[in-house]
């Protein structure tokens, strides 16, 4: 199975607070995009990242200061969605691409291992969707705060990314999603929306999303972690 990955690194980085797109803010001493990429490299044929326009250059210079060019096959410009964005990278794939990974470049701890689930989905079921149960109790409730029910948190689960899917079905369901204008969160829902049954593989709790500067904290308290479990096993 010929496999492409596409890393959605257009952020803004508002609620980080960094003045600067949160995908480029360096955690122990690498950028965090270059962090979303790399441990595809060694998984997937080729990827592509999808980059605010004015930011091509820069990703693009980036990705190759880190050795990242051959396996990133292009930068483009991202939509004015994140399904747009996707779009858009789904277009910049060559022909060859039996399935299409789709990760956001803010979830920089992502590992080989949450990777292989994935692709392993695709093969079992043509779709993957890394998830981790929800530990919290949830609550429904009206726009005034009143609580209306409390779900059963033992069916309920927290979408991460990558989120994996046949090219061919990726594709028919933004497609269909652009004829009726539907719009979606993430690509699971188009997929969903399409009509196809969509499946979970498991994700990690290590794998999070940075949107806050606590976010940044516990993300260099992992990537430490992992280097001190690195540095036992060398010894």
């Amino acid at each position: 199975m010929i496999s492409y990955a596409i890393i959605l690194g257009g952020g803004s980085g508002q609620r980080m607070g960094a003045g600067m797109n949160k995908v480029f803010l360096p955690l122990r001493g690498v950028p965090a995009i270059v962090r979303s990429v790399a441990p595809f490299s060694g998984l997937c044929k080729g990827a592509v990242v999808v980059a605010r326009a004015e930011e091509v250059d820069d990703m693009r210079a980036l990705l190759s200061r880190y050795g990242l060019s051959r396996f990133v096959l292009a930068v483009v410009p991202g939509g004015d969605t994140r399904q747009g964005s996707v779009k858009n990278g789904m277009d910049a794939l060559p022909a060859d691409a039996e399935a299409i990974l789709v990760h956001d470049g803010a979830r920089c701890l992502v590992t080989e291992e949450v990777i292989r689930r994935v692709l392993e989905g695709i093969e079992s079921h043509d779709n993957g969707v890394a998830a981790v149960s929800v530990t919290d109790t949830i609550k429904r409730a009206s726009e005034k705060g009143q609580v209306l029910e409390t779900l059963d948190r033992s069916e309920l689960y927290a979408m991460q990314t990558p989120q994996g899917f046949r090219a061919a079905d990726l594709f028919a369901a933004h497609q269909k999603a652009a004829e009726e204008d539907y719009l979606a969160t993430d690509d699971a829902a188009l997929v969903e929306y399409w009509g196809k049954p969509v499946y979970l593989t498991e994700g990690s709790r290590e794998n999070l999303k940075l949107t806050t500067p606590v976010d940044l904290a516990f993300a260099e308290a992992i990537l430490r972690d992992r280097e001190e479990r690195e540095a036992v096993k060398g010894c």
